[in-house]
């Protein structure tokens, strides 16, 4: 079967042909037709993140059908068995049945990007009416972010990203009310010109580093900066004066949601939201025979949910 491989740190996937996998004591085949690439892929690969064993079979979710046909997204494959394939083992936990007319790219950019976005404001408690700032608003987990506040009661959105364009397309959309432009010298005076009266009730921060520094100092008396990742630094630095009455969270959703069936709760409460909203998530996609390209994008900034089609008539 065709699968994407990897040989080593800091080298690329390769399209070739492997063996199908083996059975795995509580796993099921699942014929791939959708893999979603993350950016915890490249992490892997470079050995900064849950460094796998090589060789192995790229990606951690996708969408395919089991041998009844049933039509499933998977979201954990078994270890060296990735998505990028035209069979992969899931275990049977965390395979989640999904709708014949869901839509695939916006279901895998919907699910762990969403589960990321969802539970750390889900533990914010946003409160009806309140301003809530979303950085890195351009990526996936922003925009979901940006749309599961606006379901769970936010009054006004603030999206923030250093891409203009990209920035200017979400307000055209609707997606957010004001945009905060980033990385242009003055991240605070940015931030701030956007906080209103009060400040910033919520922040949701998958960037940390001298965007969150900037952010926290326009929270507002009691608010909660929720931070979820490290992709503009690993440390920040405040005064006593900047944190005092405002509340920093360090969310780990695997702490907070620790079962499959916590997962796939969440999963499913996504799933309703975006199907009433409507929801439109930006999303590329590529043919399994593109993957290097792909691969490439996913390690610049495509602003979206990067999709890879598997199966040839999917």
């Amino acid at each position: 079967m065709r699968a994407a491989v990897v040989d080593a740190l800091n080298t690329v996937p390769y399209l070739t042909e492997v063996s199908e996998p083996s059975e795995v004591p509580g796993a099921l085949p699942i014929r791939v037709e959708w893999a979603g690439l993350q950016p915890t892929d490249v992490l892997r690969v470079r050995g900064t993140y849950k460094s796998p064993v090589f060789p192995y079979i790229v990606g951690g979710e996708g969408i395919g059908r089991l041998s009844d046909g049933t039509r499933v997204y998977f979201g954990h494959s078994v270890p060296q068995q990735g998505a990028m394939s035209e069979i992969t083992m899931v275990p049977e936990a965390e395979i989640w049945p999904i709708p014949e007319d869901a839509d695939a790219q916006q279901v895998i950019a919907l699910a762990l990007a969403g589960i990321g976005a969802i539970v750390p404001l889900e533990e914010a408690r946003i409160q009806p009416g309140e301003r809530v700032l979303i950085l890195g608003v351009t990526g996936p987990v922003g925009q979901i972010g940006a749309l599961v506040a606006r379901q769970l009661g936010a009054g006004t959105i603030i999206g923030a990203a250093r891409s203009l364009d990209a920035l200017q397309r979400l307000k055209d959309r609707g997606i957010v009310d004001a945009i905060v432009q980033l990385g242009q010298g003055d991240d605070d005076g940015a931030l701030a010109a956007e906080k209103g009266e009060r400040g910033y009730d919520v922040v949701l921060d998958p960037l940390f580093g001298a965007p969150a520094e900037a952010a926290m100092r326009s929270v507002a008396e009691g608010g909660r900066l929720m931070s979820i990742g490290t992709r503009a630094g690993r440390t920040m630095t405040l005064t006593l004066t900047e944190l005092r009455r405002r509340h920093h969270h360090g969310v780990d959703t695997g702490e907070l949601i620790r079962s499959a069936a916590e997962r796939q709760a969440a999963f499913e409460r996504l799933l309703a939201y975006a199907r009433a909203g409507n929801w439109s998530i930006d999303t590329v996609t590529y043919a399994l025979e593109d993957v290097q390209e792909a691969w490439a994008a996913q390690n610049g900034s495509p602003h979206a949910k990067i999709v890879i089609k598997v199966a040839h008539g999917a």
